[in-house]
């Protein structure tokens, strides 16, 4: 091809043909020119196929940490449910409205609650990656509902932590020897007698007040953390099938 247009190039030049030699060469540098372009346009196209194949990529990987988180989730709400029926229960207690032993199972004031939602720890430039901005707010919008979950979850640990449990020990109220059973749906770690007993005065009742208190603000954001997991789980599988 390079050769067919330098033999025109001379043919022209040697006829002395000027103005068909200034043509044809400025339609050769617009065929170099299209062809550049046409090269580059190539180019482009197969670098969004990579970009599009990566993002396609980080998403499916993302969507199955956020199935998990959906089930991490689904357990701090049950969890912490079914401690706050104890808060609930002890409340009534003190309203003298249940006898203690409709309370439950009181070792479950002690609990604390692991953090376990992995999403934003292993996907944290994913709103980044992502190049649709819809989809880049509702994963946003997510990440700082886990962010505000794991805060209220780092308070409900701290109470626990640094005043339930140590007010237990203070008072003598747990079951020493108990703490190596291995049945665990009832391990039996605070003395019941001891405890309802102890219960009758008010400084216990203030401790399980900011327990409870601290309980509660994180099931209400386990709740709506949930249902953002969901917002983004279904704007992900929407955006996947779109680029399939």
């Amino acid at each position: 091809m390079f050769k067919l247009f330098r033999n025109i190039r001379q043919t022209l030049l040697m006829e002395n043909k000027t103005s068909k030699y200034l043509k044809y060469a400025i339609g050769e540098i617009i065929l170099v020119v299209i062809g550049i372009l046409i090269a580059l346009q190539i180019n482009n196209w197969n670098e969004d196929r990579k970009d599009i194949k990566r993002e396609s990529g980080l998403l499916t990987y993302a969507l199955e940490t956020l199935k998990t988180d959906s089930l991490s989730i689904d357990s701090i709400i049950t969890r912490t449910d079914r401690i706050l029926k104890v808060h609930e229960n002890l409340i009534r207690l003190s309203k003298k409205e249940i006898l203690p032993k409709a309370v439950g199972n009181i070792d479950l004031i002690r609990a604390s609650e692991p953090n376990v939602l992995i999403t934003k720890k292993n996907s944290p430039n994913l709103p980044n990656e992502v190049k649709k901005l819809e989809l880049k707010k509702v994963i946003l919008d997510y990440f700082l509902a886990t962010e505000w979950l794991e805060y209220t979850i780092l308070n409900n640990n701290a109470i626990i932590e640094q005043s339930v449990r140590p007010f237990l020990a203070e008072k003598k109220l747990l079951n020493y020897g108990n703490q190596i059973q291995t049945d665990l749906t009832r391990l039996n770690l605070i003395n019941d007698e001891k405890f309802f007993e102890a219960f009758k005065e008010d400084d216990i009742q203030q401790i399980l007040f900011e327990a409870g208190l601290k309980l509660n603000i994180m099931r209400m954001n386990a709740q709506r953390t949930l249902e953002k997991n969901y917002n983004v789980q279904m704007a992900v599988k929407s955006y996947l099938k779109q680029n399939d």
